[in-house]
């Protein structure tokens, strides 16, 4: 797989490309109550590179070093565990305004457990790790909205980790309506098979029993995964 980076360019050609991504984080800054001067816009929007990645393809690659933090701004991405045995699982999906790395990896500059995968087509932007780290431990607006946004990602984690340790497919897939609707239209059924933690076809039984409102109390066989 080919990881595909729009190229760095002078600042009076990037404009045009950065613009509509840098508006997304924008946005997000907004919703989060951080308002930031335009010296500090432009510091931010130099410190990152217009990223777009095809579906299909690697954005970061597992047993690799996490270099880079990619605040996605369209498309959807997914980790995804790669098992001895040949098979595979999806961690979790990001979507629009997610930043979305191995963050572990990134932070302690380790290899990476899992691949940051390609969904659909992805657009974003790329901000170098140690910059993002800097950022987050001693900046000031924008290291207050990255705090307050991995504060975030942990609780949806917590979350996360919950249901997805639960026996009952009701929950599983009641949590990725709630909170990946996108993803559930957007996305081949075996990759959401992949993160629910189950065969594509258990899945596909699973909705069929929805559809005719018989749930079953969302009972399902489950993947056995590969021991460690």
């Amino acid at each position: 797989m080919r990881l595909e980076y729009l190229p760095l360019l002078p600042d009076s050609e990037r404009v045009e490309i950065s613009s509509a991504p840098f508006e997304v984080l924008k946005k997000d800054l907004n919703r989060i109550g951080v308002e930031l001067d335009d010296e500090e816009l432009k510091r931010i929007k130099h410190a990152s590179t217009p990223t777009a990645v095809r579906a299909g393809n690697l954005i970061l690659s597992q047993c690799r070093i996490a270099d880079r933090i990619i605040f996605l701004t369209k498309g959807i991405a997914a980790s995804e565990q790669n098992w001895p045995d040949g098979t595979s699982t999806i961690g979790r999906f990001f979507e629009h305004a997610d930043f979305c790395t191995n963050l572990a990896s990134a932070w302690s500059c380790d290899m990476a457990s899992e691949d940051l995968l390609a969904i659909t087509d992805v657009m974003g932007l790329a901000f170098p790790a140690q910059w993002f780290q800097r950022e987050y431990l001693h900046g000031n607006g924008f290291g207050t909205y990255l705090r307050w946004r991995i504060m975030e990602a942990h609780l949806f984690d917590r979350d996360l980790i919950c249901v997805k340790t639960s026996a009952r497919m009701d929950k599983r897939y009641g949590f990725l309506k709630t909170h990946h609707r996108d993803v559930i239209g957007r996305t081949p059924q075996k990759d959401i098979a992949r993160f629910l933690g189950v065969t594509p076809q258990g899945l596909s039984r699973y909705l069929r029993r929805l559809k005719a409102h018989k749930p079953n109390h969302g009972e399902i066989k489950r993947e056995r995964k590969p021991s460690a």
